[in-house]
């Protein structure tokens, strides 16, 4: 029973900013002590084998249309997964998706939300807690690296909830060879078009709510980027109001899921269905005066995500 009130307990805060003076490991520990330790993974010998694409194709469809190629980054509007890795598919308790990163990806997902956590001297993508799921963070990356490498047209973000330091989420991209693929952008600078990023080979985003700068494409998320809140427990509260990030950053996160305490299907189906999904979208964009272009969802495969961002994109 205390385990399972801690699991609670840990999930239904894992949307929140950590606690001033905590600790990374502090979630862990906090479940570690009212429940037995796990037996540590094993931990096989990592390989991510990877075919770069040496030349941009010359036809191209970006995002699902021709048109998006030509359009500035921040022009796009991309259909975002929150908390990419924890799914059924992988085994997570109380899962946000029921599909791996992967089969999101192939279905239209261009931005991941991911949470990284330590967890038994690695890097790992957790909720919450580990105990209630893991993958390890670089097997998430390579699915990613494998995406890009299949798919030399697309663009994909990430966006982190940290709780590591920046430079172990460095390490790791840089072992999969993310970090040949990671677009570097100065806050304030104009964005590049889709098209001359995919020229470049430069068509991952990596922005991070915490030790942003580990490396040059490690941008901190706040300095690009502003959101509406995220803690809506019913449609009503669906809100454009603003959260973190400044109304002058070019990036809109619309925040679009429910939590009522933790995420569900059920959850998922009243809002991610029009027209709750694309008012929503259209309200933020006349009050905040920008496109929604991370339009976030849990349980991305239910529902009308895809053609909204599409006909955003239109």
């Amino acid at each position: 029973m205390k385990r399972a009130l801690a699991l609670l307990a840990a999930l239904s805060t894992a949307c929140s900013d950590p606690a001033p003076g905590a600790s990374d490991a502090t979630l862990d520990a906090a479940v570690d002590a009212s429940a037995d330790a796990p037996v540590k993974p094993d931990a096989p010998a990592f390989s991510c084998p990877r075919v770069r694409p040496a030349t941009p194709p010359a036809t191209r469809v970006c995002n699902g249309s021709a048109a998006v190629c030509a359009r500035r980054f921040d022009e796009v509007s991309w259909l975002t997964s929150h908390n990419a890795m924890s799914s059924e598919a992988r085994s997570f308790a109380s899962p946000n998706q029921h599909e791996t990163i992967t089969a999101q990806l192939q279905r239209g997902v261009r931005g991941l939300m991911l949470d990284v956590h330590p967890w038994h001297d690695d890097v790992w993508l957790c909720h919450g807690t580990c105990l209630a799921g893991a993958q390890r963070h670089v097997e998430g990356l390579c699915e990613v690296a494998q995406f890009l490498d299949a798919n030399p047209t697309e663009v994909v973000t990430i966006i982190y909830e940290s709780y590591v330091p920046g430079a172990s989420v460095v390490a790791d991209l840089r072992a999969v060879g993310l970090d040949a693929d990671a677009h570097t952008q100065r806050a304030g600078d104009p964005w590049p078009t889709v098209n001359a990023m995919v020229d470049a080979n430069r068509r991952l985003v990596v922005l991070t709510d915490r030790e942003g700068g580990a490396a040059p494409w490690y941008m901190p998320v706040w300095d690009h980027a502003q959101e509406n809140p995220y803690e809506a427990r019913t449609p009503a509260d669906l809100s454009c109001a603003m959260n973190r990030g400044r109304a002058t950053n070019p990036l809109f996160i619309l925040n679009h899921f429910l939590t009522n305490p933790l995420a569900s299907p059920e959850l998922a189906r009243t809002v991610n269905f029009n027209p709750v999904l694309r008012d929503h979208a259209d309200r933020c964009q006349r009050e905040r005066m920008r496109r929604a272009n991370f339009v976030t969802l849990d349980f991305v495969d239910l529902g009308d995500g895809l053609a909204v961002t599409r006909a955003l994109n239109e």
